[in-house]
């Protein structure tokens, strides 16, 4: 009778603290697709020249990256991965405000926007960790996997939300001749999602509240939480020492600096040059996602079945041309299609990116490789930049500057292979793996039996599915393009931050 009363309580608990991070997650996503992903666009309509609109989209995450390192001695002093999180996520809100009052100012220096971006990405990342502990332990293990399933689900709404009203309302700012004051509700609207995720992030408990011994663990990682020095005497033994996942980190890095040679560059080049209205600026952004959400489950069943490293280079050859390919057409449908192509093969690079940090790198060296794959992915994202800035200035700023620019970035895409990890058995096995699965998906809509056949292996595969799910945990906290690592990867970014979508 005793155990039925404490049960109870307990049970009510955890469903309060379940619908809480349901209301965080979509409160959050819906910041991420009516703020944060209009932010480039907003240096644009400022005037402050397009090179500006590419560096918001990388320096603030350099920087960042570099000040979230001093988030474990935040969390030392409060002693509290609620109270940690909850402060960085108000941290966020404020800069967002900020920025706010930068739309309803006169004039703004450039440098002046970086300022709280920087704050914001910083934010960001800090949160990652603590609350993929915290919520970790919050969520009992039988009910994780379905549980940010859902949640997942719940957030790619909210991005597609915040992005198809940030698109409608910059429409209609057109025709008002108010573009720069629409930013400003923006803004003010990705700060209110975020002071409410905040709150209901406030609202979960500090502990577990069904399971002893995860009690027992949680009071565990509140001890082990490690300071920035030994932090960084980790990263510098990384370092010395890379392995395999340090040659995976490297190749990483390759595919991002080749990336951002042209990827921060697309929001000017469809703004400026193509002229597309708002709405189809927000529609090509949003089919990018979506892409992306249909490749996951795909994704995630080829990587069950045939592993990480075979998604991996499946998910990099398909993203060597799609910049490239905009040197064809410019044609709306067109890039619709590419973008949608585009997402397709990102949702299953990103997966596997994820799905190799837990494969390959042991835990006890996590946090170093993940931090210095942090910095040396926020500084790949840089230096693509610049490269790219360099080579539109030297070329002239025009069409066709930018498009040999997104032909240059499919190059050094294909380049950036050659640094790939065992390569040459991911080709052998990846030729084999991708036949094979599309000669038993044919036979299968031939013959019913092995239709049910089908059915039964993805019952099978059900226990290792729940596997990636609960690696999705450790990113659904991170923003837009490591996909933020990812956020909503997977978005990133997405308590970390980076790009929703991927363009090219």
């Amino acid at each position: 009778m005793i155990m039925q009363v404490q049960t109870v309580p307990r049970r009510k608990t955890l469903r309060r603290n379940l619908k809480a991070m349901n209301a965080d997650g979509f409160s959050f996503s819906v910041m991420v697709g009516i703020a944060e992903t209009y932010l480039p666009a907003f240096v644009l309509a400022r005037g402050l020249g397009e090179f500006n609109a590419a560096l918001i989209a990388t320096v603030p995450v350099l920087l960042g990256s570099i000040l979230q390192l001093l988030a474990p001695m935040a969390l030392q002093r409060l002693k509290s991965y609620r109270r940690f999180v909850v402060m960085a996520a108000s941290i966020q809100a404020c800069s967002m405000l900020v920025l706010m009052g930068m739309a309803l100012m006169r004039h703004v220096p450039a440098w002046a926007v970086f300022v709280p971006a920087t704050l914001y990405w910083a934010a960001g990342l800090s949160i990652g960790p603590a609350w993929n502990t915290w919520a970790e332990h919050l969520v009992p293990r039988k009910i994780r996997s379905g549980f940010f399933a859902r949640r997942s689900r719940m957030c790619h709404i909210g991005v597609l939300l915040g992005l198809i009203s940030g698109g409608l309302f910059l429409r209609w700012s057109v025709a008002q001749e108010l573009t720069v004051a629409v930013f400003a509700v923006l803004f003010g609207i990705g700060a209110i999602g975020r002071f409410v995720s905040a709150g209901m992030l406030a609202r979960q408990t500090e502990q577990p509240t069904l399971e002893d011994r995860t009690r027992v663990a949680y009071a565990a990682d509140m001890r082990g939480i490690v300071s920035a020095k030994e932090r960084f005497s980790a990263v510098l033994q990384a370092l010395k020492q890379p392995g395999s996942a340090g040659r995976l980190v490297l190749f990483l890095m390759a595919v991002q600096t080749a990336v951002h040679v042209s990827g921060p560059y697309f929001t000017p080049f469809m703004l400026r040059i193509l002229n597309l209205s708002w709405v189809e600026y927000m529609s090509l952004l949003s089919l990018g996602f979506i892409g992306k959400m249909i490749s996951l489950p795909w994704a995630g069943r080829f990587a069950n079945r045939f592993g990480p490293d075979r998604l991996l280079w499946v998910g990099s050859i398909g993203i060597v041309p799609v910049s490239a390919l905009w040197f064809f057409s410019q044609n709306v449908w067109w890039l619709a299609g590419i973008q949608i192509l585009s997402g397709l093969f990102w949702g299953c690079y990103e997966l596997a990116m994820l799905l190799q940090f837990f494969r390959q790198i042991p835990g006890e060296r996590r946090v170093a490789v993940l931090t210095l794959y942090n910095l040396g992915n926020s500084a790949a994202m840089v230096l693509g930049t610049v490269i790219g800035g360099v080579m539109l200035n030297a070329l002239g700023r025009g069409m066709d500057a930018y498009l040999t620019l997104f032909v240059v970035s499919g190059c050094m895409r294909f380049f950036a292979l050659l640094a790939m990890p065992d390569r040459q058995a991911a080709v052998h096995t990846t030729r084999g793996a991708v036949s094979g699965w599309m000669l038993r998906s044919a036979r299968s809509y031939v013959h019913p039996a092995h239709s049910n056949r089908a059915v039964q292996e993805i019952h099978i595969a059900v226990p290792q599915t729940s596997k990636v799910n609960d690696i999705v945990l450790s990113i659904h906290e991170g923003s837009s393009i490591t996909s933020r690592l990812i956020e909503e990867s997977g978005t990133a970014k997405r308590r970390d931050g980076s790009s929703v979508s991927q363009t090219g």
